[in-house]
């Protein structure tokens, strides 16, 4: 490696860098806003919600990557171009494939080491990412007992305070509905004021009333002439109630459960679960003949077709003795509508097994495409940066976001129409490297040959030059 090839690593290195962190960063806070509500009066503690940024952080770098490319190469060398670096380079005999060989080079490696990492570790950190967003979704809020204000959160409880101090210990006027007997409210609590404060393994809060009541519905006695309903009515001056908190916990969910989830596996899971989808699918289809044939229990001749020759003038039912239609055609309708139902059945379940074989194939060639990506957009990026020659992030950001979300655009039709069966797979997911690569190959040769794409002195030429074509001298 020379002095060039060193140079230029360097310059992009940089960029690169920095820009992906800058990218992860913002598609971070899109999933943060996404998200919001379900994370947000929780009581989360910090390294909760940590983790889950660490998980959601890792599934985004495949889309990340390819951003970062485009926008380190187009800062790259739009520097390079904007201090007549390229130029002096070109005045020497260098070729621009030959000063752009590095990039290259670390751009395959960057692609190949985007498709390890969605093929090796991002189905583990998605695994973890749902499983434990899932936890935190079902979570309930945290506890948080407003004045005027029924709380339900506390399984097989309600509370109603109307008035509560503001070191949020003490509230008045309290009332609990007891759910815990029978499933009713046969429990009422009612206290002048209460002191509210958890438990030392915070499993439960413990409210300590003062100057209450309790009414309690008892459960009949069965005895004869016993009355339907009765009631007991209990004062106290003091009275400490602990009340289960385990609802409010974060639960843990079995990984087991998601594991077997397209997004959860590997290429080479992805193709042995298509293989087994397939094989179940041909099983069904193998269940057609016997099944249906079944129903058809009348006499075959030996070429396996109907004995039973239509009498010439007359249908079938005319053969039938009159006593016995009614019978016939019962049975009949019974035997189509069973047919018909498993038809059906088999229909549904086909339908099903082609939707998931496409999701299947459509997550296979996501790892590859996204990944090829990081050097398809080195070709869009080094080449733009050299005909723009502009340096730092006005520009080039501007530019390269530009060309991203038409880039993500296409990702996303064709993904969409993959999905929905209007496209192959293969094509789908890879409609927008395809329209991309025919663009990075035509700004490859104008940056090649010094072409002034984005010179407004030169389109005002060609603008003239057309003008003047179509403005014919008279005769």
């Amino acid at each position: 490696m020379n002095k060039l090839d060193r140079y230029i690593l360097a310059s992009f290195a940089g960029p690169f860098v920095l820009t992906f962190f800058i990218t992860l960063f913002i598609l971070l806070m899109q999933f943060l806003w996404k998200y919001i509500d379900d994370l947000v009066g929780k009581g989360l503690d910090w390294y909760v919600v940590g983790e889950l940024m660490f998980y959601a952080s890792a599934t985004m770098v495949p889309l990340a990557l390819p951003l970062a490319v485009l926008l380190a190469s187009l800062m790259t060398f739009g520097n390079l171009g904007e201090r007549f670096e390229l130029a002096a380079l070109k005045s020497s005999g260098i070729s621009m494939f030959r000063f752009m060989r590095s990039a290259i080079l670390l751009s395959a490696v960057i692609s190949l080491g985007a498709y390890g990492f969605s093929n090796y570790v991002m189905p583990k950190a998605s695994l973890k990412f749902w499983t434990r967003l899932i936890d935190i979704t079902q979570k309930k809020p945290a506890l948080n007992i407003k004045p005027n204000v029924f709380y339900h959160d506390i399984d097989q409880y309600s509370i109603l305070v109307l008035r509560k101090d503001d070191d949020n210990i003490y509230v008045h006027d309290v009332t609990i509905y007891d759910k815990t007997g029978n499933g009713s409210a046969d429990n009422l609590l009612i206290a002048e004021k209460a002191q509210m404060y958890a438990d030392q393994d915070d499993n439960a809060l413990v409210m300590r009333l003062f100057n209450g009541k309790q009414y309690q519905h008892l459960k009949a006695t069965g005895e004869p002439g016993a009355s339907g309903q009765e009631y007991m009515r209990m004062e106290f001056g003091q009275w400490e109630k602990a009340l289960d908190l385990s609802g409010l916990e974060l639960g843990s969910s079995n990984e087991e459960t998601y594991q077997n989830h397209y997004r959860m596996l590997t290429q080479q899971q992805l193709s042995q679960a298509t293989d087994s989808i397939r094989r179940q699918t041909l099983r069904r289809f193998g269940t057609l003949a016997p099944v249906i044939g079944s129903y058809f229990w009348f006499e075959r001749n030996a070429k396996g077709f109907a004995s039973l020759e239509p009498v010439e003038g007359a249908g079938v039912l005319d053969s039938i003795p009159a006593r016995h239609k009614p019978g016939a055609v019962s049975r009949a309708l019974v035997s189509a509508r069973n047919v018909n139902s498993f038809l059906r059945q088999i229909q549904d379940n086909t339908r099903y097994a082609e939707e998931r074989i496409r999701q299947h194939r459509i997550e296979w060639h996501r790892k590859m495409s996204l990944s090829a990506a990081c050097f398809v957009f080195l070709f869009v990026g080094a080449p733009l940066g050299a005909i723009i020659r502009k340096g730092g992030f006005g520009m080039p950001v501007i530019t390269s976001v530009l060309i991203f979300v038409i880039f993500y655009v296409l990702y996303i039709t064709g993904e969409k129409f993959a999905d929905q069966g209007v496209w192959g797979t293969a094509f789908g997911m890879w409609f927008s490297n395809l329209t991309i690569f025919p663009f990075s190959l035509w700004l490859t040769r104008k940056a090649m040959n010094d072409s002034p794409l984005l010179n407004a002195e030169a389109w005002r030429e060609v603008v003239g030059r057309l003008r003047r074509k179509r403005v014919k001298p008279a005769p």
